[in-house]
């Protein structure tokens, strides 16, 4: 398949991607300022992995004349408890509108093929400030705002190595991610994990089969990813971290990022999360790191995103979540 966009530009073309891109893709990643940043690295094994479970033929390459990749989007086989079918969207701020609105267009007609007779089928994707034309073009089809996140970055300069390495909280141990797998506890950080992210916005909880997945994957990173327990040993908190990395015209910045986070209900108010967010400071600053990130939507139960504040945590970033149902399903 090879879309063209007669209206203005039709040396550039969208195709399905092969192997031999994956290495291309982490090129136009690791140099093109002005895209939202990533939680894996610029590699050509981190990007295969990344897609490795995109419907076939749906992880669609854009090129310029000069066969440079410019852009790709994407559409995931559908996953979690919902049929929820994840859609990517990146594109070069450079790339004309046409390509765009025609590789988004691709990618909502294959959903649509795919999800006939999925009962409450939908797409779903997360798009920022950086892919307005995108956003756009998936308006345009249908696709209504559902959900709001922010990314939020702190500065660690401040922060005192020894301060954060004495910190301790009665009752409860910190155990680091190895310890966590010596002693058996992965389960429970899973079990964790799910329940606490029910009060979250979007298909975030994981299975065991969705958490074996996340953490053997290369982008998790066990160094920010650490579990509490109680006297009894058993997991009352956690976190699990990956490395965040944003290109600006100033260069590549990266920082200790905190994709999931969360207390045992039974545990809040002792100042579990502040504790397991403090160390993975500590874990940050040690490796030379000087950032910590983290993303939350702004509507949840447990209203996290004032934590982050206090802490530090600034808005650096919107982005919002967008629907598309499939033809005859209900939300």
């Amino acid at each position: 398949m090879t879309l063209a966009a007669e209206r203005d530009v039709t040396s550039w073309t969208v195709t399905p991607a092969t192997p031999v891109d994956h290495a291309l893709i982490a090129d136009f990643l690791a140099t093109t300022v002005g895209i939202a940043g990533r939680k894996f690295a610029a590699d050509s094994r981190d990007v295969a992995e990344q897609f490795d479970d995109t419907l076939p033929d749906a992880l669609l390459v854009v090129r310029d004349e000069a066969q440079h990749v410019r852009g790709y989007a994407a559409l995931h086989e559908p996953h979690g408890q919902a049929p929820e079918f994840l859609a990517d969207f990146v594109f070069d701020p450079a790339t004309a509108r046409p390509i765009v609105d025609d590789t988004v267009a691709a990618v909502v007609a294959r959903f649509a093929r795919e999800s006939a007779g999925v009962p409450k089928a939908f797409l779903r994707s997360f798009i920022g400030p950086t892919q307005r034309t995108a956003l756009e073009a998936l308006i345009r089809l249908g696709a209504t705002e559902e959900g709001r996140f922010i990314r939020t970055r702190k500065p660690l300069d401040a922060e005192d190595i020894d301060d954060l390495q004495a910190l301790t909280l009665p009752g409860l141990t910190l155990l680091s991610w190895p310890e966590v797998i010596e002693l058996g506890l992965t389960e429970q950080v899973r079990t964790l994990q799910f329940d606490t992210f029910l009060e979250h916005f979007g298909n975030m909880s994981k299975t065991p089969e969705a958490f074996a997945h996340h953490i053997e994957s290369r982008s998790f990173t066990p160094d920010f990813s650490s579990a509490v327990v109680d006297d009894a040993g058993e997991v009352v908190g956690y976190v699990l971290g990956s490395t965040y990395t944003h290109l600006t015209g100033g260069g590549e910045e990266r920082s200790a990022h905190t994709d999931y986070i969360g207390v045992r209900a039974d545990q809040r108010k002792r100042g579990i999360g502040e504790f397991l967010l403090r160390k993975s400071w500590l874990a940050a600053l040690r490796r030379g790191l000087s950032i910590a990130s983290l993303g939350t939507d702004i509507n949840n139960a447990s209203n996290a995103h004032l934590l982050y504040a206090r802490l530090g945590y600034v808005a650096v970033e919107h982005q919002p979540a967008y629907r598309i149902d499939a033809e005859g399903g209900a939300k």
